[in-house]
């Protein structure tokens, strides 16, 4: 017997998943709004990209702020992989639930090197450039925009099948995934489109809207 057939005929293991998913989601929303809110501003817009990312890094914030994403990205990467256990997803939406979770497991990934892209501040200072200053870069232009692109496809498709979320849930997650890719594949050429990071926290309002009704679908 299949495990997805497992779970589709035992109804409690079922229902300890579905709050498992649900609460991994409020939780990972409610740390990815908070880590915006945390995250280092540049407030200026002299300067190269790779001076205003100097700023950045040796802002005292950047560590709390990026363990915060840090968990957020987690906690929604599990939420999502809790999901693809459910007994009741098949076809194109089991396809993109499975291809979203393992671009959100490269995504932790990315996150937690980047993290630890504040120790290169120093050879960025000195003009100088390292491994870990191209892999944020490179981080930043296509795993994050990437991420975005595989949340907005899950709320998309998810919201109007209403097996992640439903038609209200669609439009936080379209737009925060879409702000949050755009936003991050240009950040390291152009400052046009920074003002969407503060919309892009939108995948946070999704993330815990969406994990909110699978607890109250569970009561």
């Amino acid at each position: 017997m299949s495990n997805t057939t497992a779970l589709g005929t035992n109804p409690i293991r079922s229902r300890r998943i579905d709050r498992t998913g649900a609460f991994f989601l409020l939780f990972g929303g409610i740390a990815f709004f908070a880590g915006g809110a945390l995250h280092p501003k540049d407030h200026s817009s002299d300067g190269t990209k790779l001076e205003q990312l100097h700023d950045m890094l040796v802002d005292p914030l950047w560590y709390p702020s990026h363990a915060v994403f840090l968990a957020a990205i987690a906690l929604i990467t599990g939420g999502v992989v809790v999901i693809r256990r459910r007994g009741d997803l098949y076809g194109g939406m089991a396809r993109l639930v499975s291809v979203v979770a393992a671009i959100s497991v490269v995504a932790t990934l990315a996150m937690l090197i980047h993290l630890f892209a504040a120790t290169e501040a120093k050879a960025i200072e000195d003009g100088d450039s390292t491994a870990l200053i191209l892999f944020h870069t490179w981080n930043e232009t296509i795993v994050n925009p990437l991420w975005g692109l595989a949340i907005a496809a899950l709320a998309t498709a998810g919201g109007i099948t209403r097996t992640v979320g439903n038609r209200i849930t669609l439009v936080l997650g379209l737009v925060g995934g879409l702000t949050f890719a755009m936003a991050t594949a240009t950040i390291a050429f152009t400052d046009l489109f920074d003002p969407l990071f503060p919309v892009s926290s939108m995948i946070g309002v999704w993330a815990a809207a969406v994990g909110a009704i699978g607890l109250l679908r569970q009561t």
